[in-house]
């Protein structure tokens, strides 16, 4: 019904990504045929680690035999691109053990991998164990070297990197992903969905009864300033291993790149690249991407 309902009211380009995102443990072949024939063309599935002693100590619904399984049905069904994302510096992990892991990963042959390092968030309870120093994770040196080790092992198996925390094949980096951190616009429908679109963003309401009843459905609407444009080009531009587009960046904000950054640039000059009109951070500036951004905001 709801793409049936897309379809009737938007017009959706013949090349369009159509990208579905499922949890391993409710993934049934029914699920895939339908998401097939209604012309979905993307899967990504969550696995966050090919371990299951790991998954159980995530809380994870799902188990490795689960995460094959949802593979082999994406496969199956005739999507052949599809993207899974993984989680290194968990808590006792070597790099041993996340080597071990990558190898796994590429015996399933994807087009697309998202890793990202652990994040803990205040109101979790791996958070709350943290500040007690009651997890042993790994250090930031020993985070560096699997996040290394990553982007060179994908490299050797034709998985380039093209964003901080994101590898593809070539032709399957992921157009939504790229739209967002090149600040393009995007419509999202739905309960909570966030927008950007004509300068503004916002967010729908999370309460789902007042969804349903169409009552102040718009939350937070923003009106973005001329420096909030900035921030985010600067901010999401760097993520990319293209780096900042320098011609674009002038011609939309009426002003020249290389001497409002003068400063900036010459600080941070040992970790960025400057070539055909675009200025990207090398291998040491990815590693402390923060810093150098902030240097640029400032």
């Amino acid at each position: 019904d709801l793409f049936e309902f897309l379809k009737h009211n938007f017009c959706i380009k013949k090349d369009a990504e159509i990208t579905f995102e499922c949890n391993p443990a409710s993934v049934t072949k029914e699920k895939m045929q339908t998401l097939a024939k209604v012309g979905v063309n993307r899967i990504s599935i969550g696995a966050q680690s090919l371990s299951d002693d790991v998954l159980d100590k995530l809380g994870r619904a799902h188990t490795l035999s689960e995460f094959s399984r949802a593979v082999e049905l994406t496969r199956e069904v005739g999507i052949q691109n599809f993207n899974f994302d993984l989680i290194f510096a968990l808590p006792s992990q070597t790099l041993s053990a996340w080597q071990k892991t990558v190898k796994k990963a590429l015996e399933y042959k994807p087009n697309h991998i998202s890793c990202y390092s652990l994040t803990l968030s205040e109101n979790t309870l791996m958070g709350k164990l943290a500040q007690e120093g009651k997890l042993n994770l790994p250090s930031e040196d020993e985070e560096r070297k699997m996040y290394h080790y990553l982007i060179k092992t994908l490299k050797q198996e034709g998985i380039m990197q093209y964003e901080v925390s994101n590898f593809a094949r070539a032709g399957n980096e992921c157009k939504h992903n790229i739209n967002y951190w090149q600040c393009g616009e995007y419509i999202g429908l739905g309960c909570a969905a966030h927008s950007h679109f004509k300068g503004a963003r916002w967010h729908n309401t999370q309460d789902l009864d007042k969804y349903i009843l169409e009552q102040d459905i718009v939350c937070e609407r923003e009106e973005l300033s001329q420096d909030d444009k900035k921030l985010e080009r600067i901010m999401l531009g760097f993520r990319m291993n293209d780096g900042i587009d320098v011609k674009k960046y002038n011609a939309d904000f009426n002003t020249d790149f290389f001497s409002e950054y003068a400063l900036a640039i010459k600080k941070c000059k040992d970790f960025l690249i400057v070539k055909d009109d675009k200025v990207a951070l090398n291998e040491k500036g990815i590693d402390i991407l923060d810093t150098i951004t902030l240097e640029f905001i400032n």
